[in-house]
């Protein structure tokens, strides 16, 4: 059959079969990669942005887990020493230690996980200069000590002198 033909109408034949090769190969191969090519760019993209997040995620983390072991470590250390003996040695720092009249645990309450415990303390003939620093350093060398309520009372002996009641919050995180 192509014996027939004329050269002309046989290179006509060959290249409308090289044409409608090469558009099968354009449709069936390249175009399924080209579309290919283009899902995975657009999943790598997401893979990088959701690798961007997973770093600022990992960097948050390790931030909050140093602030956790560093809060916990505290936690730890004041559990070790109770309340009453950590006043009773800053108070022997401080040089106050013979003044005081009594210190005595007032209760304690919990809520939530947090657990408050009060401790009332009774400090006679103390100048101002001495209490201020006993209390400065009562809340200053120790996390969660809060100062809840100071009175004062003139010291009848000596005019530069007080009597004090001191009640000392704990706040503990069970």
């Amino acid at each position: 059959m192509l014996r027939n033909i004329s050269g002309r109408e046989k290179m006509f034949i060959i290249g409308a079969g090289a044409l409608f090769i090469v558009f099968l190969i354009y449709q069936f191969v390249y175009t399924p990669l080209m579309r290919t090519r283009d899902e995975y760019g657009s999943e790598k993209i997401e893979l990088e942005n959701s690798y961007g997040s997973y770093e600022l995620l990992a960097g948050r983390y390790l931030s909050a887990r140093s602030a956790y072991d560093l809060y916990r470590s505290q936690l730890q250390e004041k559990k070790s020493l109770a309340v009453l003996t950590y006043l009773e040695n800053e108070a022997q720092g401080a040089g106050i230690r013979d003044n005081i009249e009594y210190i005595r645990p007032r209760g304690a309450e919990t809520k939530q996980g947090v657990t408050v415990s009060s401790v009332e303390m009774k400090i006679d003939a103390i100048s101002a200069r001495d209490l201020f620093l006993f209390l400065e350093g009562i809340e200053k060398n120790r996390k969660g000590l809060i100062i809840s309520y100071l009175r004062l009372k003139p010291f009848f002996k000596e005019k530069d002198k007080v009597d004090v009641i001191v009640r000392v919050n704990d706040i503990t995180v069970d």
